[in-house]
């Protein structure tokens, strides 16, 4: 039941006088008055301050930078003890949702550790991902596996996955309880069970034993944690046998945990294993313009800043979403108009480079090290060897054919092109395109063989 009017004014009240204090102390003022001067208290529940912000740019900057200021000052005026949550109107919404299946509304349950924020509506869907999101959708299905373990490299979408599955299990299911819990977090929890001793371990045992959709996050954390390792080994086991369902997701494959159990291996080997592999070029973008319309921002990335913030960021989803807050918060911190143009100039300056050689590197519509990588699978060479400094007589014409592409048929200039290839200068670059121009001129089948390779990139 939400709080009553009265209490709701007095609330907000206090956070104005929060506000001011805020303003008094020389917070920037644009960001001030775009972020904060709009927040409001929207409910209060188990000692929980709901406070609305503008959009999920403000709601992620409130909840890196001035959380604990806003919560201390908050406390002191109010005389409580809040812990405060910072929420856009897509949370509200989810507040109180309602099953279109059964037409049966559930309450958010805040013991589930679920993010509202984290839907498969804000999921993109690609190739690098697919096997993943359709493992994971199963479970809403009768034909479901009840044991799945998602491995994959860091900041590729594992979390937001994991959460995108409790948020939907709960309107499917709202009779059945969820529970997320990063490795970390199961592991103080253990520990905290074993100095307070007594029945303290069963205990815990026994309240995991009573979730239906268990959703451990970072698995690979349990390495080198034989205690731990025993606890974990016995909830899975009981889970698995009562039919309850475990989702997984680790860092690295099941066969890279090296310092695990082979029993846990093994188990964890005996449901479903699917991978999420690195993202091309065209899925990354499409994750940006995402975060982009998230972000509620009027500014205009210029397609060479889009190429370069997806190449760069290309095997880290959450280190492109910081580094888009970088550039916004750049923008407020500036004094930017709201419909800034965002060019590679300006990137230099927000990312202070002192040279321009990792400028060079991004901001292609194909990656060039994927070019790379096609040619030289083709040649039955590894890439790190065309694009290291050997200067065996094969290797370096194979690397003369890679700039030759990447400059005919992407226009790359030879700085560029250089960059990829151990930082060689410009006209040692120069020169090897130039070699292979006088062999295309010369030889009708080396001709004919590049003219084939053009044709599979």
């Amino acid at each position: 039941m939400p709080i009553d009017k009265n209490t709701l004014v007095v609330l907000n009240n206090n956070l104005d006088i929060v506000k001011t204090k805020l303003q008094d102390s020389g917070i920037n003022q644009v960001f001030f008055n775009e972020y904060i001067s709009n927040i409001s208290v929207v409910d209060a529940k188990e000692n929980v301050l709901y406070i609305k912000t503008k959009n999920i740019f403000a709601k992620q900057t409130l909840n890196t930078d001035y959380k604990n200021q806003i919560r201390k000052l908050f406390n002191e005026i109010n005389k409580s003890n809040y812990c405060l949550e910072f929420i856009v109107e897509n949370d509200l919404n989810l507040k109180f949702k309602t099953n279109p299946i059964q037409h049966q509304t559930i309450k958010e349950d805040n013991n589930s550790n679920i993010n509202k924020h984290y839907q498969f509506t804000n999921f993109v869907v690609s190739n690098f991902n697919k096997s993943a999101y359709n493992a994971i959708r199963t479970i809403l299905t009768d034909a479901c596996w009840n044991q799945i373990f998602i491995t994959g490299g860091v900041g590729l979408g594992k979390t937001h996955l994991l959460h995108a599955i409790g948020n939907e299990y709960k309107i499917h299911f709202p009779n059945k309880i969820v529970k997320y819990i990063p490795i970390d977090d199961f592991i103080r929890e253990v520990y905290n069970a074993f100095s307070i001793g007594g029945n303290s371990v069963e205990l815990l045992k026994q309240k995991y034993e009573s979730y239906d959709l268990l959703l451990f996050d970072d698995v690979q954390f349990l390495e080198k944690k034989e205690k731990i390792n025993e606890i974990f080994f016995n909830i899975f086991n009981k889970a698995t046998a009562n039919n309850k369902i475990i989702i997984m997701t680790c860092d690295k494959d099941i066969s890279q945990l090296k310092n695990l159990e082979n029993r846990m291996k093994s188990r964890f080997s005996s449901g479903l294993v699917v991978k999420i592999s690195k993202p091309d070029l065209k899925s990354v973008k499409t994750i940006l313009e995402n975060k982009l319309k998230e972000s509620n921002t009027k500014i205009i990335l210029t397609n060479d800043v889009i190429n370069y913030i997806c190449g760069r960021y290309s095997t880290d989803i959450r280190q492109l979403e910081g580094f888009l807050h970088h550039i916004l918060f750049y923008c407020i911190n500036n004094d930017l108009p709201p419909n800034a143009i965002i060019n590679l100039d300006l990137i230099k300056k927000i990312t202070m480079e002192e040279n321009n050689e990792s400028i060079n590197k991004f901001g292609f519509d194909v990656d060039p090290n994927l070019i790379i990588d096609q040619v030289c699978s083709l040649y039955f060479v590894d890439p790190e060897i065309i694009k290291s400094k050997d200067r065996t007589k094969q290797v370096t014409q194979i690397r003369q054919v890679c700039m030759y592409i990447l400059r005919k048929k992407f226009n790359m200039n030879y700085a560029q092109i250089g960059s990829f290839f151990s930082g060689r200068d410009h006209s040692t670059v120069m020169e090897s395109i130039e070699k292979i121009e006088k062999k295309v001129k010369s030889d009708v089948e080396f001709e004919n063989f590049l003219t084939n390779l053009y044709k599979k990139i």
